[in-house]
């Protein structure tokens, strides 16, 4: 029986998969000092605080927890973006922290950054060359291969980190992980003025702690009101909620503060005490200088018809 010739046969047909956005959020990290001028060290602690909601094309939830905290590695994080990839570079961060031979910023710096590439790296190994330029292990056709430099180069998943640590002395860090326009670095150092936001929420965020003069020298409440207000700002945003978590940090131990415990025994201030500060501190209404509106006219009687 002679065969059937292959042209008759139609391709087989997949169904269109098409991956969801990624989770885009807000997380606010600021800088503080527990003590006034002239002591040493300053800052000397921090605070990060993000919201709860993940939500992409086809899901959502109030429950996305984006802070973590590595208490052996005096390591904290917030996270917006693609939670995946946070989780890989966050991983590898404590492991290389575990073996940092000293708490400065410069080995602090390395730990970070080779996360990041060894993280970015992988992935793109998988995500693209594999898929797209690679056809058998180790090979890569000669004529590819400007175009996988260009691949490589604007390759930018969703990844953005705030890490908070502490330099050997008690001084507080803050690094940011993210890449901007115009720039191949994904790693930066956020010590002065002291502050960044990240997420989709994190221009309104920033805007807000810029207005309100936020730096690495005000104490911990001020800071603490600070950041609180600049969270209900980003919670403008239709893909951030008003939830909250928050950590404050030293050098020596921390405070976890969430809706569902907003006290922690020894923290100096309570998410309970920052939220009743808003009607004395926060932006204040300006109805009354508006145009008010007419006096309505008097209903006192019926009108007969006719009239």
């Amino acid at each position: 029986m002679a065969s059937r010739p292959l042209s008759r046969y139609k391709p087989l047909r997949l169904p269109r998969i098409v991956l969801p956005e990624p989770v885009m959020t807000v997380g606010i990290g600021v800088l503080c000092s527990s003590k006034p001028r002239p002591h040493p060290i300053r800052p000397d602690s921090l605070i990060l605080m993000a919201d709860t909601m993940g939500s992409t094309e086809y899901d959502s939830t109030s429950e996305l927890h984006k802070i973590c905290i590595e208490k052996d590695e005096n390591l904290f994080l917030a996270c917006a973006g693609d939670m995946a990839i946070c989780n890989d570079v966050g991983s590898l961060i404590k492991e290389n922290f575990s073996k940092l031979p000293q708490r400065t910023h410069g080995p602090i710096w390395e730990a970070i950054n080779s996360a990041v590439q060894d993280v970015l790296v992988a992935r793109f190994h998988w995500d693209v060359l594999r898929p797209k330029y690679v056809f058998s292990p180790g090979t890569i056709f000669d004529s590819q291969r400007e175009n996988v430099t260009a691949e490589w180069q604007a390759y930018h998943p969703e990844l953005q980190m705030l890490i908070g640590t502490f330099h050997q002395s008690g001084m507080a860090l803050l690094y940011l992980v993210n890449r901007f326009e115009g720039s191949h670095a994904w790693v930066h150092l956020c010590q002065y003025p002291g502050h960044m936001a990240i997420g989709s929420g994190g221009y309104n965020a920033d805007f807000w702690l810029k207005f309100r003069n936020q730096q690495l020298g005000l104490n911990l409440r001020q800071s603490a009101y600070h950041t609180s207000e600049a969270k209900a700002m980003a919670a403008k945003t239709p893909t951030v909620n008003a939830n909250i978590d928050m950590v404050l940090a030293f050098s020596d131990r921390h405070y976890v503060l969430s809706d569902e415990k907003p006290e922690a025994e020894g923290c100096p201030f309570s998410l309970t005490e920052l939220v009743a500060m808003y009607p004395q501190y926060g932006p204040q209404s300006t109805y009354e200088l508006g145009h008010q509106p007419l006096p309505k006219p008097s209903v006192s009687r019926k009108l007969k018809p006719g009239q």
